[in-house]
């Protein structure tokens, strides 16, 4: 039996034999156990055990065949990646596409090219984890070896297809967001959300604000796919901050956005003006001009008047007159592409703060 519950089972199987099989306890020509015997000796299925032994194929340690089972063809690791970065991100706006213009160039200084997962099926993907393109280009990107891959790890990324082919990516970078249940072996690069907050909250305090919110995006639900959304943990840093800086912070408002209809939107924010809340921040700067719109014509909500307000990405320019959080996109871009091409075969996680930029929709009371 296998007891790190946190790695997934048919890569302990993996590594199990990885070791076996570099270390000489199975010879070159020499045919492993029959995937029934290892499914019965470590207490598991034979579907896992073909997961893992298909880590070993991709790794060149091994070939399988229909009766002849698994045997070993070499004591070493064969390295075969090609020269292509896999990438893949959201697309839509000038945040993403400096990600895109940054990653693309660091790679092709060092003699790589970026192959981007097309926008539009992003897009699709991103939003419903019942995509099967998504899943399939996914699949298609990591079948060519990539010398790495740089992903953004999204509430529906599919990120079973990364764990089942680890052996077949050089390196990973998670870039942005994260929100897996459990680490792959890989480095991070995400948004810092405690000091998103902290930014966020001490601008609304210096300007004399004492009762906050947090205007949130309705989430979608499907069947079994309950992760929580990168809007939580700003939701949670935001109340840690209030709380730090003596501002009072209503966390009952997101909890009605996340399972709002547009319909009711304008009653959640006339009860915003009947708390009599000065200061919002954003779970991203579109929010209060696109979906949101609608309903704050409706119940004739004044920004900043009635409501400061602070966006999250920076993706309205100078001439929108948001204050927002500008999350830093270059940085985190060059530094995923840098971590790609390291020498050292540590993991690290690096947070980025994003910067404040103010202009004028946050009025001093």
């Amino acid at each position: 039996m296998f007891s790190d519950s946190s790695k997934p089972k048919y890569l302990e199987m993996a590594e199990t034999f990885r070791k076996d099989i570099l270390s000489g306890v199975y010879q070159e020509g020499s045919r492993l156990p029959s995937d029934e015997v290892i499914a019965k000796t470590y207490g598991i299925n034979k579907r896992t055990v073909a997961a893992g032994m298909a880590q070993l194929v991709a790794e060149g340690l091994l070939t399988r065949a229909p009766k002849r089972g698994s045997v070993v063809v070499r004591q070493k690791i064969v390295q075969r990646h090609s020269d292509m970065i896999a990438c893949v991100a959201p697309w839509g706006n000038d945040v993403y596409g400096n990600m895109e213009m940054e990653i693309s160039e660091q790679t092709l200084k060092r003699g790589f090219y970026s192959f981007w997962l097309p926008g539009s099926i992003c897009s699709h993907g991103f939003a419903n984890p019942e995509y099967k393109p998504f899943r399939q280009f996914l699949e298609y990107m990591i079948n060519e070896l990539p010398y790495g891959m740089i992903l953004f790890g999204d509430r529906f990324f599919p990120y079973d297809v990364i764990e089942r082919n680890l052996s077949k990516v050089g390196k990973l970078v998670f870039i942005c967001y994260y929100v897996h249940s459990r680490e792959l072996p890989a480095n991070y690069v995400l948004i810092d959300f405690e000091a998103a907050a902290e930014k966020a909250v001490t601008c609304f305090a210096k300007n004399n604000h004492r009762k906050m919110t947090f205007l949130a995006s309705p989430i979608r639900t499907y069947r079994k796919y309950d992760k929580k959304t990168p809007q939580h943990d700003y939701h949670e840093a935001l109340k840690k901050a209030c709380g730090r800086m003596g501002l009072e912070y209503d966390g009952e408002i997101p909890e009605m956005l996340w399972k709002s209809t547009p319909e009711e939107l304008p009653g959640i924010l006339r009860e915003i003006k009947k708390r009599k809340i000065t200061a919002a921040a954003l779970s991203y700067d579109a929010i209060i001009y696109g979906s949101y719109a609608p309903a704050i014509r409706e119940v004739q909500l004044s920004i900043p008047e009635e409501l400061s307000v602070i966006g999250l990405f920076d993706t309205r320019g100078n001439d929108s007159g948001l204050t927002t959080l500008n999350i830093q996109e270059r940085t985190i871009a060059a530094t995923a592409a840098e971590m790609l091409f390291e020498e050292s075969n540590e993991y690290k996680k690096i947070y980025i703060a994003p910067e404040l930029v103010e202009r004028s929709s946050v009025i001093k009371l």
